[in-house]
């Protein structure tokens, strides 16, 4: 059903395209701006996609880019954790892709990186997301309160988890 690969230049105008959507990005991080431009995209194929150890792959479905999966390890004290992290195009939303990806990384991440504990914080409107992290065996550990501001916005991060 899905591959995952690495980045590679000729991915950028796809990136571009599909990345360059409200509801895509609102709930994501901030290195995932909207809008978003062809500078962005650079910097995520060149940098940003393996900045600090990150671990990212674009998600295929039958042979198309449709999103993007990835693990960035934790250092320190917290380095046997891999904050794991998804987005999939709004058009290929409801197909099951996004659990799937998450499945072969949370397995990768556990079986070739050696992880102890996987974790993925949400923010509270994205249910959706966190339907995904369920099918995958992920646990809600926390709800932090007013823990990450987007846009003006206070939200209540949902911290889900899952042990080796």
């Amino acid at each position: 059903m899905i591959v995952l690969r690495e980045y590679a230049d000729s991915d950028l105008e796809r990136l571009v395209i599909l990345a360059n959507n409200e509801n895509v990005s609102r709930y994501l991080v901030y290195t995932f701006p909207y809008p978003y431009t062809t500078a962005d995209g650079e910097w995520w194929i060149r940098t940003g996609s393996k900045q600090n150890g990150a671990i990212t792959r674009v998600i295929e479905h039958e042979g198309l880019f449709v999103g993007s999966v990835g693990i960035n390890p934790q250092i320190g004290w917290r380095d046997h954790l891999g904050e794991i992290g998804y987005w999939v195009a709004e058009e290929h939303w409801g197909k099951g892709i996004a659990t799937a990806a998450l499945q072969h990384m949370t397995d990768y991440g556990f079986t070739n990186l050696q992880f102890r504990k996987l974790y993925a914080p949400v923010l509270s409107p994205n249910i959706a997301s966190m339907r995904v992290l369920e099918k995958c065996a992920y646990s809600r550990e926390a709800i932090l309160k007013g823990e990450v501001q987007k846009r003006g916005i206070y939200f209540d991060t949902h911290h889900f988890s899952l042990d080796r």
